[in-house]
């Protein structure tokens, strides 16, 4: 495939938006057309198997640890937790005057 191609392909996606159906039509006849091969697959061993098993467990366990956050801070803010009621308010400190500010 030279460069003509892929310059071609290029020029069609960029152009599909102002052309319209027509575009999209043309640039999926070339994807038809254009060969890539078949798609390489990746096989993985066991070992990494297990290893993104205990990923996913561990990206779980932390979803949760949040979810139960969340749901918390949510009832905590709506009032749904009750909290201790508040302590009981000192009296007022009585203030003393000396007896001669009384004498001006």
């Amino acid at each position: 495939m030279g460069p003509e191609l892929w310059v071609t392909v290029g020029a069609v996606f960029v152009a599909g938006g102002a052309i319209g159906s027509a575009g999209t039509l043309l640039t999926q006849f070339l994807f038809k057309r254009i060969d890539l091969g078949p798609p390489t697959r990746h096989q993985i061993d066991a070992e990494e198997r297990r290893a993104i098993a205990r990923e996913v467990a561990e990206l779980h366990k932390h979803l949760r640890n949040m979810d139960a956050r969340l749901d918390f801070t949510e009832q905590l803010l709506d009032g749904g937790i009750p909290l201790a009621p508040p302590p009981t308010r000192l009296p007022a400190p009585e203030v003393r005057l000396p007896d001669d500010a009384y004498n001006d």
